[in-house]
């Protein structure tokens, strides 16, 4: 199964899910940099710096396996959030400090003003050519992974009756009982970052507010995945929605016992996924490093390391039995592609945000 998004959908607006899942003719071939000058090139280079919005678990397994193939490169791989990553550039890089060479976030606001600043370097990757065509939207920006947002919940709070397995059927467990749930739910804080508000903004405008103006008042936001699978794991959450599958994932593969008290499952009335993006800025340093990791990134052995390194590859030709947790293909087959709600890059999250982000504080008391 192969995806597609036409380029005008995936630069200006937010698609119907549907449209997310149509069938793409591959593009023609790319010509760049041959590999083997990048490889012998890369070998002159300090160290390869890569800003994101990745935690250091996914990246620990992902590094290791790219080392394996280039042993060489020295790999920097930091976790700064999704702002601060193109923040941190911008300031770095004008003083003539070795930056990022190579930034991956899932922060659409913060790439559509990369690109319009002219910050990203217009790479043509050969592995792009095995890639459905929404992944690229921008020439030189490309899809890292499609990681889904969540229900999380602990098992030990929830008995498995109420373990919700869609937004509807949280909202209803806090209708039931709103004295048991007040600030005892968690999500995503829409103030905290463009991650965040890009995930609210996204199901507001693909499923209305109904849900939300249940939920917002029993919830406590969090500005940090990190934090709210903590939270939930030692209870003081019972649940949370829109929460990064990323980080959940990977904590229940680095801690076997964390299973028997957390518990997840996909949204069945929309999942949001993001299409989290990675790029090559213009003042890199180690280009060749960077191409070389652009390259492994986008390719089947790099999409497969980054599904064991708890986030969700796209490729079409990755296997859900190469991954202990999801493709993008096996989200849609489990929940239907109708339910499938893209967060991508909507030039509307810059002009209208502020006026969202109001509605949206008045919803959760903040």
């Amino acid at each position: 199964m192969s995806h597609t998004i036409t380029r005008r959908q995936a630069c200006l607006t937010i698609p119907a899910a549907a449209a997310f899942a149509l069938h793409a003719a591959r593009p023609a071939r790319a010509a760049g940099t041959p590999l083997a000058d990048d490889i012998a090139a890369s070998k002159k280079e300090s160290h390869l710096e890569i800003y994101s919005n990745v935690g250091t678990l996914n990246w620990e397994i992902i590094v290791k396996a790219f080392n394996r193939k280039y042993p060489w490169i020295r790999v920097e791989a930091l976790d700064i959030g999704p702002e601060e990553a193109f923040e941190r550039y911008y300031a770095e890089s004008a003083s003539g400090h070795h930056s990022a060479d190579v930034i991956v976030a899932a922060s659409p606001t913060s790439w559509l003003r990369f690109i319009g600043k002219g910050e990203l370097m217009p790479v043509e990757a050969t592995e792009g050519t095995q890639l459905p065509a929404w992944s690229k939207p921008f020439p030189g920006l490309y899809t890292f992974s499609t990681d889904p947002l969540i229900l999380v919940y602990n098992k030990m709070m929830l008995p498995p009756n109420e373990q919700p397995q869609s937004l509807a059927q949280l909202a209803q467990l806090v209708t039931s009982d709103p004295g048991r749930f007040r600030d005892r739910i968690t999500t995503y804080d829409a103030t905290s970052h463009p991650f965040a508000l890009a995930a609210h903004w996204t199901y507001a405008h693909l499923r209305g507010w109904s849900l939300l103006d249940v939920l917002g008042p029993a919830t406590r936001p969090e500005s940090a995945s990190g934090s709210m699978v903590e939270k939930i794991t030692t209870g003081e959450y019972s649940a949370g929605y829109f929460v990064s599958g990323t980080s959940t994932f990977v904590r229940t593969l680095q801690t076997a016992a964390r299973d028997k008290l957390l518990g997840w499952s996909l949204m069945k009335d929309g999942t949001l996924v993001f299409a989290r993006g990675i790029g090559i800025p213009k003042r890199a340093v180690s280009t060749a490093s960077a191409r070389l990791f652009l390259e492994y990134a986008l390719s089947h052995e790099g999409q497969v390391t980054i599904g064991q390194g708890g986030l969700t590859p796209y490729r079409p030709d990755v296997k859900t039995s190469e991954v202990p947790y999801l493709t993008y293909d096996s989200i849609a087959a489990q929940i239907g592609e109708k339910n499938v709600m893209p967060i991508l890059y909507d030039r509307a999250l810059v002009t209208e945000g502020n006026a969202f982000l109001a509605r949206w504080k008045k919803v959760y008391g903040m």
